[in-house]
């Protein structure tokens, strides 16, 4: 009796559902909040005193806040165009949508990404206008701290580089002009790592070269979100390069010719040259050759052995009928379900070969 496989683990605490997408506080918001009160709560005490880290509290609360609106509106615009949005997380990193826009166009992953700050910015008029409805103090602080907020979230996030929401305008916009996506991911990638190098300027050498000292929370802010963006904009290129090459790499590049074999016959008919692969009367595939069954038999008794008692059988779903000139990216899902790296291919109901992961990554290394 099979079991089902275990469900992955969520990705924090379930806080909400929007529009039936999950939404979560993901389990490394927590050093997020930490950092944030232990940049901020410092800064803060010589004037709130024992209220310092509390405020800083509130600080890392109204982020947290500012993100989830911001996840959600790139959540609800995919879903308004039929894309399959997964979950929002809310993380170490501030916080992402998980969603599905591979049958998107540029406008729509444009509108998709933009919706994002735009969210923002209507939180920054929220902020500041409810400001002048409290006294000078924290909550009149809190709010204008709001305002300034999301007005910085909105500014920072339409900077033009990749994992930014301006980077994907930027992708979008490059893909619009050559037809090409993972030209524009490559592109805006490279944007983001300008982007990064400017963040870093800006908060660390800039002040530097003057001889100021920057102080801890600009220090610390700097690293954190220049090694963010980083490592997103290194993510986007290596992403777009190996989805040019799956686009340039077909079916037929990656495939093995072998010999049909009906698994009635004997091992002497065996032949040589192409490997084998054991098919019933119909010519389907059916399994692969054991070598080591195979060599276990005596030469003798070759003519009398049928192949199907060296034959090992194969995973329901290894037979995939493709279009040799097709993409290689196609093979990917059922390569993935059956799990054991091979795949059997037909073509027009007759076996052509067969695909292994080995030689279609020996083929992405080649293009890429």
């Amino acid at each position: 009796m099979s079991t089902p496989a275990p469900s992955p683990p969520a990705p924090g605490i379930k806080v909400a559902t929007i529009a039936g997408v999950p939404v979560y506080i993901g389990r490394s918001w927590g050093i997020l909040a930490l950092i944030i009160v232990a940049l901020i709560g410092p800064d803060l005490q010589p004037t709130l005193g024992g209220q310092a880290y509390l405020v800083a509290i509130g600080y890392a609360l109204l982020l947290l806040i500012a993100v989830m609106v911001h996840e959600g509106a790139h959540a609800l615009g995919a879903r308004s165009f039929g894309f399959p949005v997964h979950r929002v997380v809310a993380d170490l990193w501030g916080g992402h949508t998980a969603l599905d826009v591979t049958r998107s166009t540029p406008g729509r992953s444009a509108i998709v990404a933009v919706v994002g700050p735009l969210s923002n910015l209507a939180l920054a008029a929220v902020g500041y206008g409810i400001a002048p409805l409290f006294e000078p103090g924290i909550a009149h602080g809190l709010a204008r701290i709001f305002g300034l907020l999301n007005l910085l979230l909105a500014g920072f996030n339409m900077l033009p580089g990749l994992p930014l929401d301006g980077g994907q305008i930027v992708e979008s916009l490059v893909w619009k002009i050559t037809g090409d996506r993972h030209r524009g991911r490559v592109i805006a990638g490279y944007c983001g790592i300008a982007v990064t190098l400017g963040v870093l300027y800006w908060f660390i050498a800039r002040p530097v070269l003057a001889g100021q000292t920057p102080s801890m929370f600009s220090l610390g802010w700097a690293l954190l979100i220049g090694w963010f963006l980083w490592q997103g904009a290194r993510h986007a290129i290596s992403a777009g390069q190996v989805g040019g090459a799956l686009e340039r790499v077909r079916v037929a590049d990656v495939l093995t010719p072998v010999a049909p074999v009906r698994y009635d016959a004997a091992l002497s008919e065996l032949p040589g040259g192409a490997p084998p692969v054991v098919v019933d009367g119909t010519g389907m595939p059916l399994a692969l050759v054991d070598p080591e069954a195979l060599a276990s038999v005596p030469r003798e008794s070759a003519p009398h052995t049928p192949i199907s008692a060296v034959s090992r059988p194969q995973p329901a779903g290894w037979v995939v009928e493709a279009d040799p000139n097709a993409g290689v990216a196609a093979l990917f899902a059922p390569m993935n379900a059956v799990g054991t790296g091979l795949l059997a291919i037909t073509h027009q109901g007759r076996l052509i070969g067969v695909v292994t992961a080995a030689s279609i990554n020996a083929s992405l290394d080649a293009h890429t």
